[in-house]
């Protein structure tokens, strides 16, 4: 990783102790893949309206930088169209105001895989990074991918050269690395939400407007070789609230081992299985998946 150039990691934590709880088992994966001194060239930046939160973990080692936000300002970067996902684009824009260097967003529910010192070198060199592509949106490879498609075919409001806006790529957009060489395509992103999200007021409006700016300034690379989303899977938070509750009294680095005993891919497949085999009632029924709680002190025994 590059000397002079500083990395950041950046968090949105607001809300219930379940976004909380995701936050910190995050940063509990990416203490498990670094000393402290390894991370001298990377400050953590979490937007919160619960800093306390973080200062109960007196010992915690990574370097956080806490920025205090409160309902009002949520209430502001959400916008006249009073649209969540609005508050990430917020978040980077008032970040790059006074930063400048390699930028690692991420979404809470995520888990570092492995370290991300040769991502981070990339995007210093200009690469951009999003989570996963999901598919072309005129593939229509899933209901809400069907209703962009149709959306864009026909609307009028934002018309960009090149090929047209159904013909590109929707990435997953849990995880965005760029270096702030590109802080003006945030202003780009920003006017593509707020323009087509009254129109479509769907949750993917601001991934695809992520998308679809970066890929038409460059090559984008995927991140899912180094940190896992797990958007899908929020029976996890179940699971999350039962460890916290456990291990409430344990230092940071006892809680860094004992996060090894979540192993969330494994809980993916899981759910994947219990969906795939469920009996006709329960597909009628839509039964849901639930991680289950473990004996955690009997867990403990296996690190």
């Amino acid at each position: 990783m590059s000397k002079q150039q500083t990395s950041y990691i950046v968090l949105q934590c607001y809300g219930n102790d379940a976004i909380f709880h995701e936050c910190t088992f995050a940063l509990l994966t990416l203490s498990q893949l670094y000393k402290p001194e390894e991370l001298a060239h990377i400050q953590i930046w979490i937007y919160t309206d619960r800093p306390e939160w973080f200062l109960s973990f007196r010992d915690c080692w990574l370097p956080i930088t806490l920025k205090k936000i409160n309902e009002q300002v949520i209430k502001t970067w959400k916008g006249e169209i009073d649209f969540v996902h609005r508050v990430k684009i917020e978040v980077l824009r008032d970040l790059l105001q006074t930063k400048a260097g390699n930028i690692l967003y991420l979404d809470t529910d995520v888990v570092f895989l492995r370290r991300i010192d040769t991502l981070l070198d990339a995007v210093g060199q200009g690469k951009i990074f999003m989570h996963v592509m999901e598919g072309v949106v005129s593939d229509e490879g899933n209901p809400i991918m069907k209703k962009l498609c149709f959306y864009l075919r026909e609307q009028k409001t934002i018309q960009l050269s090149g090929k047209p806006l159904y013909e590109n790529a929707m990435w997953n957009a849990g995880v965005l690395g760029f270096d702030t060489q590109y802080h003006a395509l945030l202003d780009d992103i920003l006017f593509f939400t707020d323009m087509v999200y009254p129109e479509f007021p769907k949750h993917i409006v601001e991934q695809f407007a992520f998308s679809l700016y970066f890929q038409r300034t460059t090559d984008i690379h995927a991140a899912a070789p180094y940190i896992l989303h797990y958007w899908n899977v929020k029976e996890l938070r179940i699971l999350l609230a039962s460890f916290f509750e456990h291990f409430k009294n344990k230092t940071w680095d006892d809680l860094v081992a004992c996060s090894k005993l979540i192993q969330v891919h494994v809980l993916m497949q899981e759910k994947i299985s219990y969906l795939q085999n469920r009996g006709t009632f329960g597909k009628l029924s839509k039964s849901d998946w639930e991680p289950v709680i473990p004996d955690w002190n009997l867990m403990v025994q296996q690190l």
